[in-house]
């Protein structure tokens, strides 16, 4: 196995007197995970430097894995780390995934190997993070890795009562220590990087035939003349709650056609079933809400360029203004979005199913780990 460095007072004093270049492996699951990593490589390169003092020399490599996981869901990383160091002789290997980490049937944040000297960061944990703190949790990391020195703890009992996570030891091998996530709080985080992680706007090109037949469904009521009419009478409060029910409608049509329920396997099933089945909701809705704020503006500018404003008023028998467009647009949108559950009917479920995570995860539990020469660019 290669060398790793023991956390002793020596190594922790890594400073200006450390002129060894070292190498950190970030690997990261294709996707939003991969583009974050390549992100804020340069970023962490120089937070490691200010953290380990200006004598030392820091390279970050990335590089598109997706790892197995084991049969009770957690990611097998140090499985692989001996092949990996072999082949590309880093020093140090971060695993930045964009799936839920459950260990002890708890969501993790971070599971870390010193005695391997790896590490695996679940991206979701940290809510809708930035790429400055993605860069600052891989850092810690490193430097744990590195010097063994643990982060430090809120200095208050009223900060430490508020933390998102806590840490443990992992049962499963002592020499391991993970960040567990807990309290209400540190589950939304959660369900919002998993919202993130599920990228909604991924799925809306996925539903082209539900956005084919809402634009059908739309564009005859942009020029039904009933329709004018009734767009014109209704009150903007029940044009709201027309909205509501077509995404509403839309967004069930989605989860039940396409069988979206959540059933995941493992520890802390029923948690799961609740953080994975909230994050779907919120995916499909807001994928719902995209596709109509995208077929709105389509119709307005339709019926812009179509309805001349004089035949419009002598339809409506009053004068008309662009608010009046508007309303047609907007009524038309809800139509057109009920009748693009009909059409989605036609999308490909795979594709759609893709956007879930019991999909990826059914395919990363089913997966072989193959290094190929081709697999770091």
């Amino acid at each position: 196995m290669w060398p790793r460095p023991e956390p002793t007072s020596s190594e922790a004093s890594l400073n200006m007197e450390e002129t060894q270049a070292r190498t950190v492996g970030v690997i990261a699951d294709p996707g939003i995970a991969h583009a974050m990593a390549n992100k804020v490589s340069q970023r962490l390169e120089s937070v490691l430097e200010k953290l380990h003092g200006h004598g030392s020399e820091w390279n970050v490599e990335v590089a598109p894995f997706s790892l197995p996981l084991g049969e009770s869901g957690r990611v097998v990383l140090n499985d692989h780390v001996p092949k990996l160091r072999q082949k590309h002789g880093w020093d140090f290997i971060i695993y930045l995934t964009d799936a839920p980490h459950y260990v002890q049937r708890r969501p993790v944040r971070t599971v870390i190997s010193p005695a391997e000297g790896s590490a695996v960061l679940s991206m979701p944990s940290l809510g809708l993070a930035r790429p400055r703190t993605v860069a600052k949790e891989l850092a810690e990391l490193v430097r744990e890795l590195a010097t063994g020195r643990r982060p430090a703890l809120p200095p208050t009992p009223l900060g430490r009562a508020m933390s998102v996570h806590a840490s443990r030891q992992d049962l499963e091998n002592e020499h391991n220590r993970i960040n567990s996530i807990e309290g209400l709080r540190g589950r939304l985080l959660l369900i919002a990087g998993m919202v993130r992680s599920n990228r909604p706007w991924k799925l809306v090109p996925r539903l082209s035939s539900a956005m084919a037949g809402a634009v059908a469904t739309g564009a005859f009521g942009v020029f039904y003349t009933s329709i004018w009419s009734m767009a014109d009478y209704l009150p903007n409060r029940r044009l709201v709650m027309i909205t509501v029910a077509s995404i509403l409608i839309l967004t069930l049509w989605l989860l039940l056609h396409n069988r979206l329920w959540e059933k995941p396997k493992g520890h802390r099933r029923r948690e799961r079933i609740v953080v994975y089945n909230v994050a779907t909701v919120l995916t499909v809705g807001f994928a719902a809400t995209a596709m109509y704020l995208l077929m709105f503006l389509a119709l307005l500018a339709g019926s812009l360029i179509v309805i001349d404003q004089e035949y419009l008023a002598y339809q409506l028998r009053h004068d008309v203004t662009l608010a009046e467009y508007i309303n047609l647009a907007w009524l038309a949108s809800s139509l057109g979005t009920m009748g693009g559950a009909i059409g989605s009917s036609f999308d490909e479920v795979k594709e759609v199913q893709r956007a879930t995570f019991s999909q990826r995860e059914y395919e990363r539990r089913n997966m072989e780990f193959i290094i190929s020469k081709d697999d770091v660019q």
